[in-house]
């Protein structure tokens, strides 16, 4: 599902024309944002509790339960950040008497009572896409980068993004939920600081990257018309005597079955072999930086510059969107799949699809050099 991060527009019209149920029906398609203090935020991410968009901070004198889609997330300090769910969770709980905001400051803005919406949301329990269903769309904010060197190092990411439904061109810590960014560096990183954001920042793009059983048998491989079995025996041979043949003998036996499920599902061109899984890494490495922006490990600045350094990698080691698609699923597999074919490696082939075949993709908009394509990517 393609989707372009102009809601706020339609929300504007539907607000003129006085239409509250497409008004309400175009917020239960879309990720919501809520202010909250950074302090509040930070205990909250501590606690692993879940919290509803009652408990946030009114800012600015503004009386009412502050609400905002993606792209009408307004700028209210160092001090304040987000949290983020459906409009069923934004709601959940007010009091009749609450009043709510929608993308205050905006073309769009309509105050409301939360006794208005209550009995919508229970007429249309359907036109309401829950938090967690809200994933693999692919999206592009017109407020986002569009073209040039950090467009194509964001595009390099966009898998990561299409995963989880954000849009793939953005790079800004205020459109971000905090306590989730958080928490998700804590669980699937190990990363609570900057320090320790910097070091694995390093070990997928910096002379830190490990070499893993899969970059040596890659790196090893000559040439797709490399027999499995000679492939092997290529492997045997370079560890010698140091104990890893059987390791790196079952890292080929994996990456054969892999690249044959994934010409199948047309990922992989017919006689084509996967390269390396610098796609993997790179896509990580973008998504990692967009996160790292949005608790505050590093400014800006610093996460533009380890972006293009993200896509410089990959023009490097990646000659075409195939390749880095073909890279990234195959890397994803290994990591997370176990050659199971399950829900990760399913999720991941349809991602690849989109990206690949969609004509509002970024690897349709922008060439994997840079410069803009003449041809399906």
């Amino acid at each position: 599902m393609t989707r372009t991060a102009d809601v706020e527009a339609e929300l504007a019209l539907a607000r003129r024309d006085g239409d509250f149920d497409r008004f309400l029906g175009l917020l239960g398609a879309e990720e919501l944002f809520v202010p909250i203090h950074r302090d509040e935020a930070q205990r909250l991410a501590r606690q692993r509790v879940w919290s509803p968009a009652r408990v946030c901070c009114a800012h600015g004198g503004e009386p009412s339960l502050q609400v905002f889609t993606r792209g009408a997330v307004p700028d209210l300090g160092d001090g304040v950040v987000f949290l983020s769910g459906d409009l069923d969770w934004a709601t959940c709980g007010l009091r009749n008497g609450a009043q709510i905001v929608f993308n205050r400051g905006t073309p769009g803005e309509w105050r409301v009572g939360a006794s208005a919406v209550q009995p919508w949301l229970e007429a249309n329990p359907h036109r309401v896409t829950v938090a967690e269903q809200q994933v693999e769309r692919l999206r592009t904010a017109a407020y986002g980068h569009l073209e040039g060197p950090v467009a194509h190092a964001l595009a390099c990411g966009a898998p990561q993004a299409v995963l989880v439904g954000e849009p793939w061109n953005v790079l800004d810590a205020r459109r971000h939920d905090y306590v989730a960014e958080v928490r998700g560096l804590q669980d699937w990183w190990d990363v609570s600081d900057a320090a320790g954001w910097r070091a694995a920042l390093d070990g997928l793009l910096g002379d830190e990257r490990p070499l893993t059983p899969a970059a040596m048998v890659l790196a090893l491989r000559e040439g797709p018309d490399l027999d499995p079995l000679s492939w092997a025996e290529l492997a045997v041979q370079w560890c010698g005597g140091s104990g890893q043949a059987g390791l790196l003998v079952q890292t080929v036996r994996r990456i054969v079955r892999c690249e044959q499920r994934l010409r199948a599902d047309g990922v992989l061109a017919p006689g084509s072999a996967v390269r390396s899984t610098w796609g993997w890494d790179v896509g990580r490495a973008v998504d990692l930086v967009r996160r790292g922006l949005a608790v505050g490990h590093c400014d800006p600045l610093t996460a533009e510059l380890h972006l293009l350094e993200a896509g410089a990698l990959a023009r490097r080691h990646c000659e075409s969107w195939p390749e880095l698609a073909a890279g990234w699923l195959l890397g994803r597999v290994l990591d997370l799949d176990e050659e199971r074919f399950g829900e990760h490696y399913r999720t991941s082939v349809r991602v690849c699809h989109l990206l690949l075949d969609d004509l509002g993709s970024p690897w349709w908009t922008l060439d994997s050099a840079g410069a803009q394509p003449d041809s399906k990517p």
